[in-house]
């Protein structure tokens, strides 16, 4: 029995729908937002954790700006990062690298570490910023990505004309200039899974230029990481009279029309009313949630079906602040094989109250290693400890727990601080953790994977599969893209309404 009937149906609680969420918001629509997703934060004694680091890279991006200037949160963010814009470290076998903002500082740091590249370095930032002016000037404009349309792609062909790159992103190499298995080259390429969410190999040369220029422009972390931007986008859909309920998920999508749609949920088989649809989970559970899997298979065949390859998994150890080194940045990278980047680890460095530490070490693993139905990870602490011993020597004698939500296994104490037990159970095990996708086709400068737009009638796509590319960049480019194609919806069916009184400035 339907309940209730809102214009748009977000089902999910990623940066990507709650972005796209709030946005639909402040269009004027009613808006319901389900957790269709488990959350990745839970707490061991008191302790907040988040299962992945969330790096703020290309905050300074036109389109993050606007999205944030727009659902008045540009100003709170400034406050809550203050001065914590600092160097991104290289941890590398034989090399400690700080990648810094400031020139003049960047410079010093590869001459002192690797005086033989010195001046190609120099030269291949001094391109770096050059490139990342040229395509600040594309990601500003009011474009549509990947572009769908006849129109769509004339304007992006227009407006990418004078760019470097051809469309498909080749052109200048960056840092694969430098010969294969230099330690800076492995370095930037093993940070790029982690702050995309695209391997090394399948970045185009524009997204990697992009990313790379961003490194050097700086890493900034926010205080309460994901909690925090999953709570403020809550803020804004409910302050402009939508709804949230994190705890219902959607078991089935029905289609009655090209304007209506029937969302069932999972508790007591509630079914929701409404008019358009955005899906912010990876496109296969949107495959297995509507009513034909025949619209899906007409998209693969269009686009290829992504296929995991690897997935991320994460550590988190709670040590004494005096056994980590003064010189460990908030986040790093440790690149043990600068052959094979992919192997690394984005070392989180927390501060916490009481002189603690909460050290955060997130890998990707390959596929064919696990069974994320059942089969328990035990060399994933293992491998993890490792890492982190060649940064922290001493971090034995100052260690306090050990855990993974990944791994299957519970919390392990590493001191005589007896049992440690989780305060805030949630899901955990190997299917908990998020897939690091191979794309058949990239578009769009190499930025863009999959189409906001499904073969099902009112039903957008808006996750990081869309612009995997980019990272937090592109889950700004996929919101932006969604709610533009949402909104041109009901406006062009409903001007008086919708239009002319949607847009209201906050």
């Amino acid at each position: 029995m339907r309940t209730s009937f809102y214009d748009v149906v977000v089902l999910g609680t990623g940066l990507e729908p709650l972005l796209a969420a709030a946005l639909l918001g402040r269009e004027g629509l009613r808006v319901l937002v389900l957790g269709q997703d488990s959350p990745d934060v839970y707490s061991i004694g008191g302790v907040p954790i988040d299962a992945y680091p969330l790096p703020l890279l290309g905050a300074r991006s036109p389109i993050v700006e606007q999205t944030l200037e727009s659902l008045a949160l540009r100003q709170d963010l400034r406050q809550r990062i203050g001065e914590r814009h600092r160097a991104f470290q290289l941890l590398l076998p034989e090399h400690r690298v700080d990648v810094v903002p400031d020139e003049s500082r960047w410079a010093a740091e590869v001459e002192r570490e690797m005086p033989r590249i010195g001046l190609q370095a120099a030269d291949i930032s001094r391109t770096l910023r050059d490139v990342d002016a040229e395509l600040d000037e594309l990601f500003g404009r009011d474009l549509s990505w990947p572009p769908e349309t006849f129109l769509e792609r004339q304007r992006f062909s227009f407006a990418s004309a004078s760019q470097r790159y051809d469309r498909r992103g080749s052109g200048w190499t960056s840092w694969n200039q430098l010969a294969y298995g230099h330690p800076l080259r492995g370095g930037f390429e093993g940070a790029l899974p982690h702050v995309s969410a695209l391997f090394p190999g399948q970045h185009s040369d524009a997204t990697r230029a992009r990313l790379h220029a961003q490194l050097l422009q700086g890493v900034a972390s926010v205080p309460g990481g994901i909690a925090w931007f999953r709570e403020a986008p809550f803020m804004r859909v409910r302050s402009w009279g939508g709804d949230v309920r994190e705890r219902d998920k959607a078991t089935a999508i029905q289609s009655r029309g090209r304007r209506e749609h029937v969302v069932v949920l999972g508790r007591g088989d509630e079914e929701i009313g409404c008019s358009q649809i955005v899906h912010g989970t990876p496109v296969a559970e949107l495959a297995q949630l509507i009513d034909s899997r025949a619209p899906m298979s007409a998209l693969f065949e269009r686009v290829g079906e992504p296929r995991a390859r690897a997935y991320r998994c994460s550590v988190h150890l709670l040590v004494e602040r005096t056994g980590v080194p003064d010189a460990l940045e908030p986040l790093s990278l440790a690149c043990p094989d600068p052959r094979h980047p992919e192997r690394g680890f984005l070392i989180r460095n927390e501060a916490l109250p009481s002189n603690l530490s909460l050290i955060t070490a997130t890998t990707l693993i390959e596929e064919h290693r696990i069974d994320t139905t059942s089969s328990q990870l035990r060399f994933v602490r293992d491998d993890a400890m490792e890492v982190i011993r060649s940064i922290m020597p001493f971090v034995d004698e100052h260690a306090r727990w050990i855990d993974s939500s990944h791994d299957g296994l519970p919390p392990e104490p590493l001191s005589d601080s007896g049992e440690v037990a989780v305060d805030e159970p949630g899901a955990r095990g190997p299917s908990t953790m998020r897939a690091l996708y191979e794309y058949p086709t990239t578009r769009a400068l190499g930025v863009c994977a999959l189409p906001t737009r499904t073969p099902v009638q009112g039903v957008f796509l808006c996750n990081d599969q869309v612009s995997p590319g980019l990272g937090f960049e592109g889950a700004f480019l996929t919101a932006s893209t969604t709610t533009r194609h949402v909104a041109a919806q009901y406006r062009s069916r409903d001007w008086l309404r919708r239009g002319p009184w949607a847009r209201r400035s906050v």
